[in-house]
């Protein structure tokens, strides 16, 4: 009996590390998958689809998506509003839960940095999205990095002085997201800052 039991103990203790070497290499798979380029899905707490556009991603001389690049989020913002699906004109992503945020990272999954549709107006000292909607600090759903936020007009802290220039009107930091591989968090640069990629919303309001 003794020898039996011994049996199976060794066979339960190869069937769990078996099963947790699956798990890592699901996991790590997971974490590794493509970025899912200029392919819309349907959200239905937002009832809106989202898409990781790029226009690199249809260009067949690009083997990849370079996370910096040429698009401004003045100009990321221009290029949603042209964009439909569904008969929905598109805007830079609007964020404003932690279900929509965990939506994004399963199905779009982005390497870069990419634009969503916030902003902070330096002259105002407040943050807002696209669709004009003040956001309340300490209040909304927020996922900044583990560098500071600053209201009173810095950017997220680097050591170094906020990029708001008080002298100059409408000077807005523009908002994205990092990458998968830099943890997918919230981050805030200088206008001029340019990059590859953004997260467009169609709100379709249904499938």
């Amino acid at each position: 009996m003794i020898k039996s039991n011994n049996h199976e103990t060794h066979r339960a203790a190869a069937s769990a590390l078996i099963l947790g070497i699956l798990a890592i290499a699901m996991a790590s798979t997971a974490v590794h998958a493509a970025p899912a380029y200029n392919t819309p899905f349907y959200n239905p707490e937002t009832k809106s689809y989202f898409e990781l556009y790029s226009p690199d991603a249809n260009d067949p001389k690009n083997t990849e998506v370079k996370t910096f690049g040429k698009i401004q989020q003045k100009h990321a913002i221009k290029m949603a509003a042209k964009r439909f699906y569904k008969g929905a004109r598109g805007r830079l992503a609007v964020v404003k839960s932690q279900e929509t945020h965990e939506f994004l990272a399963k199905h779009l999954r982005p390497e870069g940095a990419a634009w969503i549709g916030l902003r902070y107006f330096c002259t105002f000292k407040k943050l807002m999205w696209v669709t004009g909607e003040i956001f309340t600090v300490g209040k909304d759903f927020a996922k900044w990095g583990p560098r500071t936020w600053s209201v009173q007009g810095g950017s997220p802290a680097s050591g170094k002085p906020g990029q708001c220039l008080y002298h100059e009107k409408g000077v807005a930091l523009p908002v994205h997201y990092w990458g998968m591989e830099h943890g997918f968090f919230w981050n805030a640069n200088g206008m001029s800052k340019e990059f590859n990629a953004m997260i467009i919303e169609y709100p379709t309001g249904k499938p």
